[in-house]
């Protein structure tokens, strides 16, 4: 009888141990930091948008139909973009410095285009937007500025 005894008190204190041992805290880092570290939000780019402004519905509505109209063309910089890179890279084993420059000079072309787009797209978000909303939508835009620069 003691060793039943003293074989449950093993387990149970195993078993209380094993649960300690792989507790966890619940998370303090913040969106951004969970971003960083590969930690997504699934709600996607305009899902934590819209939470950070605190959106209403109509404007959510106005905001993916914003986004929407801008989606080819976003799509078609993303696939220029794409097409660059593979022919710069062929460019650089080959060691053919005039096509590199040239593939240069596209890119160039191809992001201002895509610049025009975002800057148009984003105009028109804020449009949509209370004041307060739009303030923070800068503070947004800055701060992911920076992190892009950084």
């Amino acid at each position: 009888m003691n060793f039943d005894k003293r074989s449950f008190i093993l387990a149970a204190s195993l078993v209380l141990a094993s649960g300690a041992a792989f507790a966890q805290a619940p998370s303090t880092e913040t969106p951004a930091e969970q971003q960083r570290q590969g930690k997504r939000d699934h709600r996607g780019g305009q899902g934590r948008i819209a939470a950070a402004l605190n959106l209403t519905d109509t404007q959510k509505e106005q905001a993916k139909a914003i986004h929407e109209k801008y989606k080819a063309s976003n799509t078609e910089v993303r696939t220029q973009m794409r097409d660059l890179r593979s022919r710069a890279e062929a460019a650089k084993q080959a060691n053919n410095t005039a096509e590199l420059d040239r593939i240069k000079q596209e890119r160039e072309a191809v992001f201002a285009k895509a610049k025009e787009s975002w800057n148009a797209e984003r105009t028109e978000i804020r449009s949509i937007l209370t004041p307060e909303q739009q303030t923070k939508f800068d503070e947004m835009a800055e701060r992911r500025g920076k992190r892009g620069r950084g």
